[in-house]
């Protein structure tokens, strides 16, 4: 294996360390964003990064670095919170959208209900309910299989 040109990483920078070619941190640590580090190290410890990292294999290092910094910069931003105030937040708008659904669902049942008894006032046979077509298209097809004459009736008319 070829040597690195060794720049100390920020990590070994910002402990006053000569960075070694085996340095867990260089590769995720740069010594062009000493920043990135810095919030880590002040809410975690170096110790702790070097063990956590120490227990992780090389593929998935970076996504637990990118995991690390992220959970410390908004333990900084909000000490109580942190991320997971964040988290919070996902599941309570999970929570809301799966309501949406299930409000706009009943109503589309409801819906279907209607055209159903509708079309069985009208003595029309059973419907398929055309998914490919446009609005109006479907509409038309409608009227026109319980009755061609309907068709121009309630284009005509306001609903």
């Amino acid at each position: 294996m070829g040597k690195r040109n060794i720049v100390s990483c920020a990590a070994c920078r910002s402990n006053r360390k000569k960075c070694s070619e085996e340095c867990i941190f260089a590769p995720h640590y740069p010594p062009d964003d000493p920043q990135k580090f810095s919030v880590v190290h002040s809410v975690y410890g170096t110790s702790n990064i070097s063990k956590l990292l120490q227990g992780i294999e090389g593929a998935e290092r970076a996504d637990a670095v990118n995991s690390i910094v992220y959970e410390a910069r908004e333990r900084v931003k909000d000490p109580v919170n942190g991320f997971v105030k964040d988290v919070h937040q996902l599941l309570q708008q999970f929570a809301d959208l799966k309501s949406q659904l299930e409000v706009t669902q009943t109503e589309l049942n409801h819906m279907r209900s209607e055209y159903d008894n509708l079309v069985s006032i009208l003595g029309a046979g059973s419907f398929v309910y055309p998914t490919n077509a446009t609005s109006q298209a479907r509409e038309d097809i409608m009227f026109e299989e319980v009755d061609p004459s309907l068709s121009d009736k309630v284009n005509s008319s306001a609903f």
